[in-house]
């Protein structure tokens, strides 16, 4: 089903750039126009002079609500640097990035981390769990970070735990877990 709604955008000019697979996908949706990620001419670079890399060039690419993305490139092809510019870890060097409408690079800093905090979420490569903490405790973190009550903190943590086929490792502890995991 994924291949048969999937779309790859052939972003940038560079053979090493990135492709986004986009399928259609159940979400919430939301009522604001437009899509939720907006990216015109992004581009990432570090250093200057002789030293400078270009990590990303002429991106271009727009995620609507309810669409599951993801991102295919070859090793330092510029996967994580697009993935920390939209999860406001990181901003452009160049180009323009919409984020509910709103301009993220005109944000300021405190803004853009109450974004990150309220809006966008990470599942990190790594774990970046902590080990002394179940998988519910890992998961009910950040939402006691945005101070909801402990009954729907509950109630999310066992939907997001039963949606992606964990709720039978809710108590188990990092080190008994799979990479999979």
């Amino acid at each position: 089903m994924l291949g048969s709604l999937a779309r790859i955008f052939g972003l940038g000019r560079s053979a090493r750039t990135p492709e986004f697979t986009v399928s259609s996908g159940a979400g919430d949706g939301d009522s604001a126009d437009g899509p939720m990620i907006r990216l015109r001419g992004v581009e990432r670079a570090f250093g200057s002079g002789a030293s400078r890399t270009v990590a990303l060039e002429g991106v271009d690419l727009e995620i609507e609500r309810g669409e599951f993305v993801g991102v295919d490139g070859p090793s330092g092809s510029g996967k994580t640097t697009l993935l920390s510019i939209l999860g406001l870890l990181d901003t452009p060097t160049a180009g323009s990035y919409l984020l509910n409408g709103r301009a993220v690079e005109d944000m300021p800093a405190a803004q853009r981390a109450r974004t990150r905090n309220r809006e966008i979420g990470f599942i990190f490569q790594s774990f970046n769990l902590i080990g002394d903490m179940t998988v519910v405790e890992n998961v009910d973190l950040p939402l006691s970070y945005l101070g909801l009550p402990g009954g729907e903190r509950r109630d999310r943590v066992r939907e997001a735990l039963e949606r992606v086929g964990m709720a039978s490792k809710a108590g188990s502890y990092p080190s008994q877990l799979s990479g999979g995991h």
